[in-house]
């Protein structure tokens, strides 16, 4: 039961183009609530452990919805989930400035970090229904020679608006408080909205005979039996990805924020800026790979992954010999660009191979499985850093090392797996 794929012969069709705007308007929103949420609870509370505790819960929702949402993308048409999960999103920032605008100010931090934990929840979810329904979307709308390449563009407008939103979100909220930064993402949500109206992508409907428990059930079989019986590199890409999270993303989500702002001493909106530079590795990740194209493999792409984790322990070593602050502040800034770089050309690889590898009708199930471990490891590791850096509040280079060390390890590991260039064949081994 296979698609019928539209604007194949160019990368820049109309429906390709106008799920990148929207992806522009939809994730610069989505950075500037995410962003700054976070770092609310970390400035009302002073606590890291509480900061991570928050990020960490979160991510529960993502972990929980994601199979529903590879389920929806492979059976509904796709960009009536975007509308309604863009709509949905707006809907909630709205409802939330309402009620916290009249009752917030007289509750207790605890109260406060309840609120946000179950808004947070809310547009996770919401985030897990959405995610697979893009990624199915573009093998649809792409012949398969121009799928690195749009993977690439998708990962380029994103590191442009990821950065937009944390560096406006910073200046915002460190100048004015939360409502206006709620106010902007609103707006964002509601323009991708209208946006999504717009696009068309191919749809077929698939037959249902059984009840939504039983179809998650049987969907949910076939993709992780097609990904370990047919095609078992994906579960090592799972792994992958569940490896970066825990390790390196978590660290440098948790560690950062708590390193420029109580270690160093310096504002929130200083977070904001550094972060947003980081993001410019991810801009400069989507170039390469749209240059590179195919020659850009997960086995290279590995290697590339543990290099910049041995250059994250930067950070630890101007921590541990105790440089002037400016100083600390750009090698972490620089060292964020590194890790940022690499983890998204990796991460353009993977989709490639697994778009490439999978048939049409399995592409969300498959994404959501593949999702499900990087979930988890994010709620998992943005607790547990959380603590750690609260238990190693004097030397943070402790928890820095340690996770650098061990995920050089894991990744030359996994990197054995792909060996020979096997992924795909025109592959040069480094």
């Amino acid at each position: 039961m296979e698609h019928k794929k539209i604007n194949s012969e160019k990368l820049w069709g109309r429906d390709f183009s106008l799920i990148i705007i929207g992806q522009i308007v939809s994730l610069f929103g989505n950075m500037v609530l995410t962003f700054v949420l976070p770092l609310y609870i970390l400035d009302i509370s002073g606590s890291v452990a509480l900061f991570g505790m928050v990020m960490g819960i979160s991510n529960i929702s993502l972990l929980i919805i994601s199979p529903i949402g590879g389920i929806m993308a492979d059976r509904l048409k796709k960009q009536w989930i975007m509308f309604w999960l863009d709509f949905t999103t707006a809907f909630i920032i709205v409802i939330y400035l309402i009620i916290s605008g009249l009752f917030l100010e007289f509750v207790s931090i605890a109260t406060i970090v309840i609120v946000i934990i179950v808004k947070m929840l809310l547009l996770n979810a919401i985030q897990a229904m959405y995610m697979p329904a893009v990624q199915a979307s573009i093998p649809l709308l792409l012949a398969a020679e121009k799928l690195t390449a749009g993977n690439s563009a998708v990962a380029v407008v994103n590191a442009l608006s990821t950065t937009a939103g944390m560096a406006i979100a910073g200046v915002l909220y460190g100048q004015f408080g939360l409502y206006p930064v709620l106010i902007v993402s609103a707006t964002c949500f509601a323009i991708t909205a209208v946006v999504d109206l717009f696009i068309k992508v191919p749809f077929k409907k698939q037959e249902k005979t059984d009840g939504i428990l039983q179809l998650v059930k049987s969907d949910m079989k076939d993709s992780i039996k097609f990904s370990i019986n047919e095609k078992p590199k994906i579960i090592k890409i799972a792994i992958i990805f569940f490896s970066i999270d825990i390790l390196m993303g978590s660290m440098l989500m948790i560690g950062l924020p708590f390193i420029i702002i109580q270690f160093l001493g310096m504002g929130v909106e200083m977070v904001g800026v550094s972060q947003a530079i980081m993001v410019a590795g991810g801009i400069a990740a989507g170039i390469v790979a749209g240059v590179l194209g195919k020659r850009l493999t997960i086995y290279r792409t590995l290697l590339i992954a543990a290099i910049s984790a041995a250059l994250l322990t930067s950070i630890g070593f101007v921590l541990l010999f105790d440089a002037s602050v400016i100083v600390s502040y750009v090698i972490i800034t620089m060292a964020g660009v590194i890790g940022i770089f690499a983890s998204k050309v990796l991460i353009i690889s993977s989709y490639t191979f697994i778009q490439e590898e999978t048939p049409s009708v399995l592409i969300g199930k498959v994404m959501s499985v593949i999702m499900i471990l990087p979930f988890f490891a994010s709620a998992l590791g943005q607790l547990l850093h959380g603590m750690l850096f609260e238990q190693f509040s004097a030397s943070p280079w402790v928890v820095i090392f340690g996770a650098s060390i061990v995920f050089i390890i894991f990744t030359m590991y996994i990197r054995s797996f792909f060996k020979g260039g096997k992924d795909p064949d025109n592959a040069i081994d480094m």
